[in-house]
């Protein structure tokens, strides 16, 4: 990014850029410039490795729109048989293959490579309907027919890219096989030529294992890998990443090096940091989800309102007029349910006094919706238990019924274990195990849960609620309220899947914290109430409230009702909430880290090998010690990166690497911020003025900063006013401050 009050030549930026995607301008067989064509001159002429042209780059003047220059440009190329066309002002770029699609707005510019590649790609491919429509596939060498509606999905895909749409939408109900049906799209799809690189971005790297099995057994023939970081020594055709990963690595990767970024449970991924990560890849983009998140409208002016977080408008299908979510595809719940697909449910409702009122404790009223937040009820919790033991002992059976819980917090999961084990006491502490991003190996927990009698039940703070296949949950048990409708459909989703091992045809939910009754769920009618039925309660935001949880948390002891008040300043670690300052956190990891330095796995990590999975988990397990706990997010809290692998803080420390600074990373988000607006020249010269300001040390951006120079000499706030409206500048600036300037 350039900060145009300083820089106005857009042919320094270019050159810049050029070079960053591996260009060799002082290279005339590479690139020239002021290429002499039939209808004019062209500004740079991009050429491949035989010398024909590739792709010419119209420059502008920044104050020059360059879509402008569209035609002309295009004409350029047509004369020189150049078949791609860049237009640049040196602040915004667009990507044209003219002879196929629109001009698109792109981060920076292709690789010589990726041109090539891409040209290629159009001499190869061919017509989607000359492949024939799949019938069949194997499963561990068992023939079974492709059930109806995959085949629907990959029509729905196949006339969406006919016409040229770039970006799809898939909604299938958990347990339908999304990653399968993905899987047969994405063949289709290299076998008409149309693609030969995917990204396929997960959200955890247990999700990462699962798709990666789905892959070699359906697309033995196309290289997939699992990428965990560090110089690869090959990727193949697929790369499967997490978020994480592929984000903090993204300067590996040009615009053009994937033709085809698959983005699974994209109702979670296509905001904030992982937004900008989404729009640097200039490819075909296709989100798979059970829930859309339907976002929300923000008030810009007396006359508009601004639609943010909606993963329809990402994937462009919502239609404005009907305010509805028009996906490519979709495959819901009640279908699944209604076409024998997806297990059927019952709901067993049954909420406590003090879940429905709150409770007052020592002249303090809290409502229920700070419990487990600002205070937590031992008698709540093993009440809770205790109506679910004895409602399975009714319930009977020849098995214990594999369980979820849902739990609030860390802390919370560990009073829940405590009575688990109390209650269940005849299995010795084995029927409940606790799953949180603190577990050491999650993966063999998940493991033993469905091939192992023990554990029964998984204690989950925000492990299970997505992506995870485990056909063998019967019971789900809701103690975690929200106020999200994608939240409770996750939850929910859990139990779908059908298990002919044990015959498993249904599920039961038990719902201790009125999500079902607050959601109106379709199946609410098949509910068995415990208790009557009380008054909705949860009005608050309750996900907000999570995230900034008060310092004091009051423990209400289960035989008495007083505790002492605990006061903590923290990086939320443990299951024990162990409160340890940052600096100290970060001294300590340093330390650790420069005492393992010759371990040959740290050793891999400074010298930029590819690590191996076992290796990731080895060192991951060794540093994340109750003592230590040096995972992932802890230290991304500690550093106050939004970013970063185990491995970048490990070559931190070290000395090997350093995160982007306040600047490099405000710099991006502003480019990433601009490309999805519609500002003009003055309102973006204007804000990147405030940008500025805040790189240069402002905490964030108010009216006080248009009474300083040089905007007061500017015109200050009466000219920001006459340039965004009044609401429109509170707004603009707010989402500045909360967006960009982070």
């Amino acid at each position: 990014m350039f900060d145009n009050t300083h820089e106005t030549d857009a042919r320094i930026i270019i050159d810049r850029l050029l070079r960053e995607a591996d260009w060799n301008i002082e290279d005339k067989t590479q690139v020239s410039t002021e290429e002499a064509a039939a209808d004019g001159r062209a500004d740079y002429l991009l050429k491949d490795q035989h010398g024909r042209p590739l792709s010419i780059i119209e420059a502008k003047k920044f104050s020059i729109e360059p879509n402008l220059a569209q035609q002309q440009a295009k004409e350029y190329a047509k004369s020189i048989s150049a078949p791609f066309v860049f237009l640049s002002n040196g602040e915004v770029h667009y990507f044209w293959d003219y002879k196929y699609d629109s001009a698109r707005p792109i981060d920076s510019f292709y690789s010589r490579e990726d041109l090539e590649r891409r040209n290629q790609l159009h001499k190869i491919s061919k017509p989607l309907k000359e492949i024939p429509l799949p019938s069949k596939f194997f499963h561990f060498n068992n023939q079974l027919e492709i059930r109806p509606y995959q085949v629907k999905a990959i029509e729905s895909v196949d006339k969406a890219i006919e016409n040229g749409k770039r970006r799809i939408l898939i909604e299938m109900a958990t347990g339908t096989g999304k990653t399968l049906t993905m899987a047969m799209i994405m063949k289709r799809l290299f076998e008409a030529g149309i693609i030969q690189r995917v990204l396929f971005l997960v959200d955890r790297k247990q999700l990462a294992e699962q798709t990666k099995d789905v892959f070699a057994e359906y697309l033995k023939d196309t290289p997939s890998k699992v990428w965990y970081g560090g110089k690869p020594k090959e990727l193949g055709q697929i790369v499967i990443g997490t978020l994480p990963t592929i984000a903090s690595q993204l300067e590996r990767f040009g615009p053009g090096h994937f033709d085809m970024v698959v983005t699974d449970e994209c109702h979670r991924s296509i905001y904030n940091v992982y937004r900008n990560l989404l729009n640097h890849f200039d490819a075909l983009h296709i989100g798979m989800t059970a829930t859309p998140n339907l976002g929300f409208y923000e008030y810009v002016n007396e006359k508009e309102k601004r639609l943010v977080r909606n993963t329809y408008e990402f994937y462009k299908c919502w239609n404005h007029s009907t305010k509805t979510g028009e996906p490519t595809f979709a495959y819901g719940i009640v279908e699944g349910i209604k076409d024998g697909y997806l297990a059927s449910y019952s709901i067993y409702l049954a909420k406590s006094r003090i879940t429905a009122e709150g409770v007052s404790y020592e002249g303090v009223d809290y409502k229920p919706s700070e419990l487990e937040r600002t205070i937590t009820i031992e008698s709540r919790n093993k009440l809770m238990v205790e109506e679910f033991a004895e409602m399975e002992k009714k319930r009977g059976g020849d098995h214990l019924r594999k369980t979820i819980v849902f739990a609030v917090t860390k802390n919370h999961a560990a009073q829940l274990k405590k009575f688990f084990d109390e209650i269940f006491s005849q299995y010795r502490g084995n029927y409940a195990q606790i799953i949180t991003s603190d577990s050491p190996n999650p993966g063999q927990i998940l493991k033993d849960f469905e091939k192992q009698e023990f554990p029964v039940c998984l204690i989950s703070v925000g492990m299970l609620d997505t992506g995870i296949d485990l056909p063998n949950i019967e019971n789900l048990i809701m103690m975690r309220p929200t106020i999200s409708a994608v939240l409770y459909q996750q939850m929910r989703g859990r139990g779908t899947r059908k298990d002919p091992r044990i015959g498993k045809e249904s599920f039961l939910i038990y719902d201790f914290v009125g999500n079902a009754e607050r959601f109106n769920d379709p199946m609410l009618e098949n509910a068995v109430p415990g208790e009557k039925a009380l008054p909705k309660y949860l009005t608050e935001k309750i996900e907000e409230e999570e995230a900034k949880r008060k310092k004091e948390f009051l423990v209400v002891k289960e035989h008495e009702l007083s505790d002492e008040m605990q006061t903590r300043q923290m990086i939320y670690i443990g299951l024990e909430g162990m409160a340890i300052d940052k600096q100290n956190y970060k001294d300590r990891f340093k330390k650790t880290i420069e005492e393992m330095q010759n371990d040959p796995i740290v050793q891999k990590i400074l010298t930029d090998k590819e690590l191996e999975q076992e290796e990731l988990d080895k060192l991951s397990h060794r540093l994340n010690r109750p003592e230590d706990y040096f995972n992932e997010d802890n230290l991304k809290d500690a550093y106050d990166q939004p970013v970063g692998s185990l491995a970048d803080f490990i070559r931190v420390v070290l000395g090997k690497y350093a995160f982007p600074t306040k600047k490099e990373r405000v710099n991006k988000n502003f480019d990433s911020w601009l490309r999805q607006k519609e500002f003009g020249v003055d309102q973006i010269m204007l804000l990147s003025q405030l940008k500025n300001r805040f790189v240069a040390g402002d905490i964030e951006i108010t009216a006080e900063d248009f009474t300083k120079p040089p905007l007061r000499e500017q015109g200050g706030i009466q000219k920001a006013v006459s340039l965004f409206g009044e609401q429109g500048l509170r707004q603009t600036l707010e989402e500045l401050n909360q967006t960009v300037l982070q």
